[in-house]
């Protein structure tokens, strides 16, 4: 579950901070991959989300597919945020765990879905961090639609549900639940419908698809298979992941988890 401290604002502004020199882009190798799960593992003890592991890493599954895109934004070679973008394949998505009807209802319809997965920053001051969080955002939408995604789905605190609503323009879809995962903290799934996106054209439209990014920057970096047997064990510690495909939702209700 993403656990940016968000602050609203009246204006989302993509300039960098501080004059840095931040390039976001996909995760393209093991040090990038490595410093984002590092990442979102210290970010998520520290806001008491998950226990401490010996791996120091925040791994999922889901991560180790080609399915999934990890985007990260790089300052003098270091991994300052980082976001996952889950599409839906064959273990389904995180959070199926909470909202599996949700999502089996998408399946049916033959709505593709993504999953925003694994939000995390480095800093600790709002007024550096938005203006990261902006053109990260930018890049994991327009890499969503390039990848076919009609629907972007995420589960998020209920306080941080207004900003999604109000400045990205997602829709509630879901109701408030207790998230097992992160240590039972509640959660509220919300959806940002592309094409809906398109028709009403909300306020910061044009900052997130005004300017296409080069495709170059959308072509997926898929994890090496070494990359994935040195990253499994910190997957597999402490799971609890409900691993569901897109015709498994039965097992889903049933219960069925893979540690």
């Amino acid at each position: 579950m993403p656990t940016f401290q968000l602050c609203c604002a009246s204006e989302l502004d993509p300039a960098e901070p501080d004059g840095d020199s931040i390039a976001y882009k996909l995760a393209e190798n093991f040090h990038e991959r490595d410093a984002a799960f590092r990442l979102v593992y210290h970010a998520y003890t520290r806001a008491g989300l998950i226990e401490d592991n010996p791996h120091e890493m925040r791994v999922t599954p889901y991560q180790l597919l080609d399915t999934t895109d990890v985007i990260v934004a790089v300052c003098d070679g270091e991994v300052i945020s980082t976001v996952s973008l889950v599409c839906d394949g064959d273990l389904g998505l995180p959070m199926e765990g909470i909202y599996g009807d949700e999502v089996a209802r998408y399946r049916r319809r033959g709505i593709r879905v993504a999953e925003v997965s694994s939000l995390a920053d480095r800093r600790s001051q709002l007024s550096r961090t938005l203006p990261v969080f902006v053109p990260l955002m930018r890049l994991m939408v327009q890499a969503a639609r390039y990848r076919g995604v009609e629907e972007l789905l995420v589960a998020v605190h209920p306080r941080h549900a207004r900003f999604y609503q109000r400045f990205l323009s997602f829709e509630a879809v879901g109701a408030e639940k207790s998230y097992p995962l992160v240590r039972n903290n509640p959660a509220v799934a919300l959806s940002l419908d592309f094409a809906r996106l398109d028709r009403v054209r909300p306020v910061n439209y044009e900052t997130f698809f005004g300017a296409p990014l080069a495709e170059e920057q959308l072509v997926g970096r898929p994890m090496s298979d070494r990359e994935r047997r040195w990253f499994a064990p910190a997957a597999e510690y402490g799971g609890g992941f409900t691993l569901v495909g897109p015709g498994d939702e039965a097992r889903l209700r049933n219960g069925a988890a893979v540690a």
